[in-house]
């Protein structure tokens, strides 16, 4: 599996590229911004964005979609039905899919926004804005923030093995350090 990381700097935001060795098909994740860079980047490497998988609807995480699909005819996967009046694979629950060369488990965490969802791809979490390296995003309030902390205990920490952890914002880090260090989820 070959992954791409590209920092937004408009956005402040990380997008995720990635393909199977051999396979042209592309999966972006958060598309924040499709500039020429990010073009350059995957006709470079002949990939085709067959799939975009969002983590969430906050704006610097898909403003790049109505370029993208300008250019590439992909499917979008998301916990809402359609974005940009794009129509989308809608995930309501924990579920699992296949995508070109990949096995994609999709876990809904519910509390930066409504529809925060976590994929797991081999041993990649790519955690939008829920889980990030030293803390978890911002929710509307108190109540919401214990409720999203207690999902993330139970779905994420509950894992097995050790995981890349891939998030919206920040450096990348991994899950066995999140359960050891990030202050905002010790019990």
């Amino acid at each position: 599996m070959k992954l791409f990381t590209i920092f937004q700097p408009y956005e402040v935001t990380n997008t995720y590229l990635l393909h199977q060795d051999g396979e042209r098909n592309a999966v972006i994740v958060d598309p924040g911004r499709f500039d020429l860079n990010l073009l350059n980047l995957v006709e470079d490497h002949d990939l085709y964005i067959s799939h975009v998988l969002l983590t969430h609807s906050h704006i610097n995480h898909i403003r790049g979609i109505p370029t993208l699909m300008k250019i590439y005819d992909a499917e979008i996967y998301s916990m809402k039905s359609t974005i940009f009046d794009f129509k989308t694979h809608l995930i309501t629950e924990e579920t699992t899919f296949e995508l070109p060369g990949m096995h994609v488990r999709s876990i809904p965490v519910p509390g930066h926004s409504d529809d925060s969802v976590i994929y797991i791809i081999e041993n990649m979490l790519f955690t939008g804005d829920t889980l990030m390296a030293g803390y978890t995003g911002q929710t509307a309030g108190l109540s919401e923030q214990k409720a999203m902390t207690a999902l993330i205990r139970r779905k994420i920490f509950g894992l097995e093995g050790e995981y890349l952890l891939l998030p919206g914002h920040g450096s990348p880090s991994t899950l066995s350090a999140e359960k050891k260090s990030n202050l905002l989820l010790q019990e």
